[in-house]
This record gives C-alpha cells, structure tokens and sequence, in this order.
C-alpha cells in the first residue's frame, strides 16, 4: 500500500500541469459560453418589444463531460501502450493492477472535478444573473446522475481503449464504440420495423444529455410537465444500460489490466473487443440499415476492406479476414 501511495503521487505530480491545462481550459471555456448565452434576447412581436431570456445552459458542463470521457482515457493510458515504457513501470515495486487502478483513480478524479468546476461556474452564474428564474432544487440531483453516467462512459471508454496493443487502435477503438451502437440497433429497427428501437438515443452520452434537457424544464419553470425522462421507459432502460456496461467495464479492466504479455505492446490488436469483432459488426449492421441501396453496399464492402488493412497494417490477410470479406461480397452480388 505504501508503494501505491507513493506511485500514485508520483504520477499525479507529473501529470499535473497538463491537468492544470485542462481544468484552465474548462474554466474559460465554462465562463465565456456561459456569460455568452445568460440571458439570450427573445423578441416578442405582439409587444414589439425585446426580453431577456434566461436559459440554465446545463448542456455547457455536460458537454465537458462527453468531451473529457473520450480525452482522458487516452490521456491516463497511453504511456503503457509504448513497450519501452513498460520496460521501466513494471519494474517498481508495485503490482500492474495497482498501476493501472492508479491510471484509473487519477483520470476519474480528473474527469469529475473538470465537470464539478464547470457545473460550479455555471451555477454561479445562474445565481448572479437569474433573478429568481430558476428553480435549483434538482440541481444536486441532476449532477449526481451525470456523474453516474460519466463514470459508465469512461469506463467503458477506458476498457476497450485497454484492449488496443497500440495507442492509435486504442483511439480507433473508442471512435467505432461510440458509433456501433447506433448502426447495430439502427438495424435491428429496419429488420423488426420498430420506430421505438430506431429512435432511441443510442450514443454512450446519449442519457447524459436526455436527462439534461429533462431536468432544464424543471430548473427552468418552463413546462414541467415535459420533463418525462423518468417516465420514458426507454430512456429508463438505456441508462440502466450504460450504468451497468460501465460497471462491467470497469470489472473488465479490473480483472484483465496487465494480464496481457508486454510483446504483444505496439503489435497488432487482436481482441475479440476490437478490430476482429467490430468491423463485420459494422459492415452486416450498414447493409442490413441501408437495405437495397447498392452503392451505400458497395461503399461499405471498400470500407471494409480498409479496416481490414488498418487492421493488419497492409494487404495481409488472414483466412477469417478475406472469408469475411468474400461472404460480404456474395451478399453484395447477390
């Protein structure tokens, strides 16, 4: 423990000036975006007269949030995606579980107080400028909501990133899982003709944001009555979903985190979580959605075949790739 204790200092000291950064970064950007849009002006023309709208811009920290999911997962795990720097780390005096759990601590820790600070300049604003328009009862609870989804998304963010031998298909691996939900169940709609799946928010920030604009109304006073997240169940049921993905997640990278041999460091990322799974997932989910539009089944058959050669880094081809390739082709022709 004494060891942790001491690692764990060791590496919040140096990354501490980029955390620096980036809370300055969210204190500007907080302040200016929040200054720029309390009070917005709304003209009414039966009055002919202009009025000061005021807004609780819930949507500026929240979108910080999204936004520092995807950076700081890569920030906090890069360094072991280089094999010379594992060389040196798993050398100390210190378990790679506990290193990794440090990694972890240390970007969750970044990624909620970045998110409080915002949430905190907001409010302040809101305070100093609103006027008693707004109500801030459910503020606490909107903010410990987003912390919950928050932690889901990045860990989740933070396992596949884990699953990837080299940074770049550790970032291409987060870039497609933000995007593979809304193609997979885009095309369960088409093939079950359901509305109800095909307009789902299917994002990993997707609760994020629905529980904002549910809980605006409130803080707002504007149409109470449509603050109907609790009462959607879908959108109940999707952020039970990414709740529990996150803790599985995180049980994942618990579990697995430097299990995995140190050759295999910069080799080509062969998880059943990346590359391998994901792009016949992407390319059955694109030509299920765009059903007989042949071009879009061409273009996805050429997409395919480039993540493929991303994947090998060249035309190197296994026997599951070009079968894969060639089943694609068959239904292409067909």
């Amino acid at each position: 423990m004494t060891n942790v204790k001491q690692y764990f200092r060791s590496h919040l000291k140096a990354n501490l000036r980029l955390i620096t950064y980036i809370f300055a970064a969210v204190l500007v950007v907080s302040f200016l975006f929040g200054i720029e849009n309390q009070p917005t002006s709304r003209y009414d023309f039966e009055l002919q007269k202009t009025f000061d709208d005021y807004k609780c811009t819930l949507n500026i920290p929240v979108t910080i949030l999204a936004i520092l999911t995807y950076v700081i997962p890569v920030m906090e795990f890069s360094f072991f995606k280089r094999r010379v720097n594992l060389d040196c780390a798993y050398a100390l005096p210190i378990s790679r579980r506990a290193m990794g759990m440090v990694h972890y601590v240390t970007g969750l820790i970044t990624l909620f107080g970045a998110f409080s600070a915002s949430y905190l300049v907001n409010l302040l604003l809101l305070i100093s400028r609103g006027k008693g328009w707004f109500d801030f009862s459910v503020l606490p609870e909107h903010f410990l909501l987003c912390l919950l989804v928050g932690f889901a998304v990045y860990s989740v963010f933070v396992f596949v990133f884990n699953e990837a031998n080299t940074k770049g298909d550790g970032i291409w691996f987060i870039v497609l899982y933000t995007f593979v939900w809304v193609l997979v169940l885009s095309a369960l709609g088409e093939v079950f003709d359901s509305m109800l799946i095909y307009e789902a928010n299917k994002f990993p920030w997707g609760s994020l944001f629905d529980l904002t604009n549910s809980y605006k109304y409130i803080v707002e006073m504007d149409n109470p009555d449509n603050a109907t997240f609790w009462q959607s169940p879908d959108m109940i049921a999707w952020f039970a979903f990414w709740v529990s993905l996150g803790i599985s997640s995180f049980v994942g990278f618990f579990l697995t985190f430097g299990k995995r041999r140190m050759e295999k460091t910069e080799e080509i990322s062969d998880s059943y979580f990346g590359f391998r799974t994901l792009i016949p997932i992407f390319a059955v989910s694109g030509m299920i959605f765009f059903g007989e539009e042949i071009v879009f089944w061409v273009i996805i058959e050429l997409l395919a075949i480039l993540g493929y050669t991303i994947y090998r880094r060249g035309f190197h081809y296994k026997k599951s790739d070009i079968a894969i390739l060639l089943a694609l082709f068959i239904l292409l022709f067909i």
